[in-house]
């Protein structure tokens, strides 16, 4: 049955609550767990411990994906905040990031002085500083050393609702 459904027999049995990236190649959706951890677009949202964290799933049309090295390592989650309105990504958006992707410079959901934040990141290699800028001129952009700074993952597309 895991087979046929393409996830993992482990989540399928209910031993753990990771779900596994799935494909429909006839509708060009992908299913992937979507996570209860707000993503701070602004002041910030409290990182929330791993066993705290609410796991579902979301489905997302594949080709809005951008840069998606490895689809197992997709994860989904809500955006609070108006600091990345000038991206046109609203409180209650829908991001999506691949886990432990690095890749140059562009929107990264990232944890600082324990907040977690989806922000357009730059990055310094001479100086070791990572340069943290929202967009919206309403948030001056915070220059910090990169070892405060834990990446989590590059935001690889987002699904965005016009507020009402």
């Amino acid at each position: 049955m895991a087979k046929a459904l393409d996830v993992d027999p482990g989540w399928l049995a209910g031993l753990n609550s990771k779900a596994t990236p799935s494909y429909n190649k006839d509708t060009c959706l992908l299913t992937i767990p979507f996570i209860s951890q707000k993503l701070s677009a602004g002041p910030g949202q409290e990182y929330m411990p791993d066993d705290c964290i609410e796991v579902k799933e979301i489905d997302v049309l594949a080709p809005m994906l951008h840069g998606v090295t490895d689809r197992s390592k997709l994860v989904a989650s809500e955006v609070r905040g108006d600091s990345m309105t000038g991206a046109h990504m609203l409180s209650g958006d829908i991001v999506v990031f691949q886990r432990g992707l690095v890749v140059g410079e562009g929107i990264y959901v990232i944890t600082l002085g324990g907040d977690v934040l989806v922000k357009r990141i730059a990055f310094n290699r001479a100086t070791s500083k990572v340069t943290i800028i929202s967009a919206n001129p309403d948030y001056p952009p915070q220059t910090v050393d990169s070892d405060i700074v834990t990446i989590l993952g590059k935001v690889v597309g987002w699904i965005h609702g016009e507020p009402a």
